[in-house]
Parts: C-alpha cells; sequence; structure tokens
C-alpha cells in the first residue's frame, strides 16, 4: 500500500477540518443558550446530553467500528465485494438496535428524569432527544463503510451539515419555546439532535448512492461464496462489543457526573439551582471548549482505526509504526498548547464566550487534562487497531471509576464544591490515558524520538505562554477584554508556528501534508529558511 499519500494524516486532516466546524457551531450555540437560557436552562441540557449519549453508544459506536475495520481488512486483502456485503448485514442489525434504542428511551423517559437525574423538569427534553438515535445510528453505519474505504470527505460533510441544522432549530426553537418555562425552552434545544441527524443522513444517502452509481460493485467475490450471514454477525459483534463496553464507559461517566455532580453539591450546602447552575458552568461551558482543541484526536483516533488495522492485516509492522508515532506526534502537538493556552486564559475566555465568569475556576482545572483526553481517544484507536479493544475499555473503566470516586468525596467538600468535580475529570482521563500508553508499548515499540514529541512542543508552548500573557495584560488596559484575548490568542497560535518551525518540531514533511494549501506553504517556508527538510 505505502504512504505515498499519506492517507492516514491527510483524512485526519479532512475530519478535522469538519469537527472544527461542527465544533465551532457547537461552541456558537452553546454561547448563544447560555445567554438565552441561562445556566439554569443549560445545566437541564446538559443533564439530558449524557443519557442521550449513553444510549446512542450502544446503538451507533460499536457496529460502525466493527464496519470500518472489516470494509478496511477486506479492501486489503482484495476483497471489496465481501466488505460491502459485510456493510449491508450490519446496517439491518443496527437499523434494528436503533429503533429498539429510541422506544426504550421514550418509555422509560419518565423514571430516568425523577430518579436517576433527581429532576423531573428533564424529562421533556428526554422526549424531545429520543428520536434521533434512531436515524444517527444509521447514519453512523454509512459513516463507517466509508472510512473503511478510507475516504472521510462523506464523514467530514455529512457532519457539518448535521451540526449546522441541529444549531439552527436548537436556538430557534428554545427561543420560541423559553415563554413557556425554562424546561421546555430546554427540551427544544435539546430536539435540534433530531433535525440535525434527519440533514445528515439525507446527505450521506445522497453521497452513497452516487457512489454506488459510479463505482460499479467489484465482482471478484461472487454471491455465492460470500460469507455465511451468521458467521458475518459473529464477527462483527465479536468486534462491536468491547468497544461498545469501552465506548460506554465515556457517556456513563458523564451521566454520573450528571446525576452526583447535582447531589454532592447540595451535601455541600448548596441549593438546587444553584447547583444545577454551576454543573452547567462545568459541563456546558468549561468541557465544551476542553472538547475543542481535542477535535484532532477525535478526528484521529476515526481514522487510525482503519489505517493500523490495515498495517496489521498486512503485516506490515513499520508501516504500523509509523503511523504510531505521526499520530502520537499530531495529538500531543495540537493539544499542549491548547492545554497551556485553556489555562492562561480561562477567565477572559469565559467572559468573552459565555458571559460568565464564574466558570474559569472549573475550566482552569480541566484545562489541563486537555492532552490527556486527546492521547486516551487516539491511544484507544490505536489498541482497537491491533485487535485490543477490551483493553481501552478496561483502562477508561479504571480511569471512570477514580472520577467517580473523586467525585463523590471532592465535590461534597465546602471548600472544592464544583473544582472537585474538574479534578475527578482531570484524574480520570490522565489514568485511562497512561493505561492505555502502557497498553499499547507493551503490542510495539514505536520507537519515539523524544526530543521531538515531548521536548521540543514542551518548550514552545511555555515561550508561547509568556507571549499570550504579555500580549493579554498590554493590550487589555487599551483596548479591552474582547479585543486583548482575541489578539492574545492569535498571538499563541503564530507564535507557537513559529517556534515549532525554528526548533525543528515541524518539518517540510509535515507541512505538505496539509491539504490544499500545504505544499504552497512549505515551498514559501523553505525559501525564507524557516523551515528543515
Amino acid at each position: 500500500m505505502g504512504e505515498k499519500k499519506d492517507t492516514l494524516l491527510k483524512g485526519t486532516f479532512i475530519l478535522a477540518a469538519a469537527a472544527f466546524i461542527s465544533k465551532f457551531l457547537g461552541l456558537i450555540y452553546k454561547i448563544v443558550l447560555s445567554r438565552t437560557i441561562g445556566d439554569l436552562g443549560l445545566g437541564l441540557y446538559e443533564k439530558v446530553y449524557p443519557i442521550y449519549t449513553m444510549i446512542l453508544t450502544v446503538a451507533i459506536v460499536g457496529i460502525p467500528v466493527a464496519i470500518s475495520k472489516l470494509v478496511s481488512e477486506k479492501r486489503a486483502e482484495d476483497k471489496a465485494a465481501v466488505g460491502d456485503y459485510i456493510f449491508k448485514s450490519a446496517l439491518k442489525i443496527n437499523f434494528v438496535f436503533g429503533l429498539l434504542a429510541t422506544i426504550v428511551l421514550i418509555l422509560l423517559a419518565k423514571p430516568i428524569a425523577r430518579y436517576g437525574l433527581d429532576d423531573i423538569d428533564v424529562y421533556y427534553s428526554i422526549i424531545a432527544i429520543a428520536p434521533a438515535i434512531f436515524l444517527v445510528s444509521i447514519m453512523a453505519s454509512y459513516r463507517g463503510y466509508f472510512q473503511g474505504r478510507r475516504n472521510m470527505m462523506p464523514t467530514a460533510i455529512s457532519q457539518v451539515v448535521e451540526q449546522l441544522i441541529r444549531m439552527t432549530t436548537m436556538i430557534a426553537l428554545a427561543y420560541f419555546l423559553l415563554p413557556y418555562g425554562v424546561e421546555f425552552a430546554a427540551a427544544g434545544a435539546a430536539s435540534g439532535a433530531l433535525w440535525g441527524a434527519i440533514g445528515g443522513l439525507i446527505i450521506i444517502l445522497i453521497i452513497y448512492y452516487r457512489y454506488q452509481k459510479n463505482n460499479s460493485p467489484a465482482q471478484e467475490t461472487s454471491p455465492e461464496n460470500f460469507p455465511d450471514f451468521k458467521k458475518v454477525m459473529n464477527r462483527i459483534f465479536s468486534l462491536a462489543f468491547p468497544v461498545t463496553i469501552g465506548a460506554l464507559i465515556l457517556p456513563l461517566m458523564r451521566f454520573i457526573d450528571a446525576s452526583m455532580i447535582t447531589r454532592r453539591l447540595k451535601v455541600a450546602g448548596v441549593g438546587h439551582e444553584v447547583a444545577t447552575s454551576l454543573y452547567g458552568q462545568f459541563n456546558g461551558m468549561a468541557m465544551t471548549l476542553v472538547r475543542f482543541p481535542t477535535v484532532v484526536a477525535t478526528s484521529l483516533a476515526v481514522n487510525l482505526v482503519p489505517a493500523i488495522s490495515e498495517a496489521y492485516t498486512l503485516d506490515k509492522d513499520k508501516l504500523a509504526k509509523r503511523r504510531i508515532r505521526k499520530a502520537f506526534k499530531l495529538a500531543i502537538y495540537v493539544s499542549l498548547p491548547a492545554s497551556m493556552g485553556l489555562f492562561i486564559l480561562a477567565r477572559p475566555l469565559c467572559v468573552m464566550i459565555f458571559d460568565n465568569a464564574n466558570a474559569a475556576l472549573s475550566l482552569r482545572y480541566v484545562a489541563l487534562g486537555v492532552v490527556a483526553v486527546s492521547l486516551q481517544q487516539m491511544t484507544a484507536s490505536i489498541l482497537q487497531g491491533f485487535d485490543q479493544p477490551k483493553l481501552p475499555a478496561r483502562n477508561l473503566f479504571f480511569g471512570a471509576l477514580l472520577n467517580a470516586v473523586l467525585n463523590y468525596f471532592l465535590t461534597a467538600n465546602p471548600a472544592l464544591g464544583i473544582r472537585g468535580a474538574a479534578l475527578g475529570t482531570l484524574a480520570g482521563f490522565t489514568l485511562a490515558a497512561v493505561l492505555n500508553i502502557i497498553s499499547v508499548f507493551k503490542i510495539t515499540k514505536p520507537e519515539f524520538d523524544y526530543k521531538e514529541l515531548l521536548l521540543l512542543p514542551t518548550i514552545s508552548g511555555g515561550v508561547m505562554s509568556g507571549f499570550v500573557l504579555l500580549v493579554y495584560y498590554r493590550l487589555n488596559k487599551l483596548v479591552g477584554l474582547l479585543t486583548s484575548t482575541l489578539a492574545a490568542v492569535l498571538a499563541g497560535v503564530i507564535s507557537y508556528f513559529l517556534l515549532l518551525l525554528v526548533t525543528g518540531g515541524l518539518k517540510e514533511e509535515d507541512l505538505r501534508l496539509i491539504p490544499k494549501v500545504g505544499n504552497q506553504l512549505a515551498d514559501v517556508l523553505v525559501k525564507l529558511g524557516l523551515v528543515r527538510g
């Protein structure tokens, strides 16, 4: 296969670009929601979301990952038609799972709201968001198919369309329903997931049928030689089950947070509405900003499963190690400066974006976990690519357990309050990331250049932090918070990029991998003597 075009990083750039757009749109609707329905309404919305993602995970995560892996394997073996057959078989399963999951959630909405989340006002949001599970489960299967064929563009396009429609409808419905009560406004916001799923599914179906029309299916395997349906199902479930269990831990962790944090804050002496508002600041504001820079790791994770699986199937150890090294480098080079920047600018960012300085209290703590979240996601996909999906599931379970224990004790401490929840989240992801890295090294030895991997981005990030502080405090006295914060962020991005060029962390080959503008950018910087070969 070779890496002439380096499809791993190019595919990651495509997904990352789409994810950045989606996250930016998500940030916009969080800003508007926080200013429209307030901390309390945002807290109600954020309470229902872990329920949605937890049940959605069962329906959409494991099988699409299995589709991606098996389609990639069959293509590597020159059996593309068998891969198509496996996809269609898996699609039927996901159709049934998604439908059942939607029905179950609607039937259990009231007891989940009353007993699970200790807030009956969340009931309307659960009912509003439930139908989205069925549609998203179907859409996820098609995305898994294209990812298995190493074509990330359909996923990217459908993600952006889904988020754009979702943002528009949720803001409109939240605004129009607010006069009837904040619980109905939160439900209107939650229903945006349904309208977004409709739009995303329509787009990916159009792409799929056009693709099928323009690419006649391969006939290297006759239908009678296709694997038995039961064997296909066994293979899909053997891959999907541990991946689903592993993926389920994260939304379960968020569900525990949603149900536990407000309860433990009450123990610390905080009233119900204030506790819900603090949860909205923690999960709806601080964690939203933390998840923003992890989109590169998320995109990399999606692309890594078929990439590592392909190399593993072809028994190309050097190719697998090379892809792992690039994945680690990209994850660290993006997440490390993001972590530093969010920590330094926590208060001005929260004021500028959410008009809420109190959210900075949580953000300063969880910002330290950006690197851990990125590495946990990326290494989990490496392990899945090596046919070891149980390992990241086990490791994340230990992380979630630590998070739950710390949340229970620290959040109830009046001296810590919501900061206890932030510390629990930070510790949980750090433990899971460390255990995943250990597991990767037991399977393969990537042979890192640790100076390039860790020292150069750390030095560059540290110097960048100095520039950020200098620009912010100098300008804040002259032009105010908005301009000084934006200027500080821009100064941080430019200085970090230039510092990596000067120190040799970014090389010519790295720049040329950037789609569209990479070659031109590399040529200019080579002429200026700013980049090394």
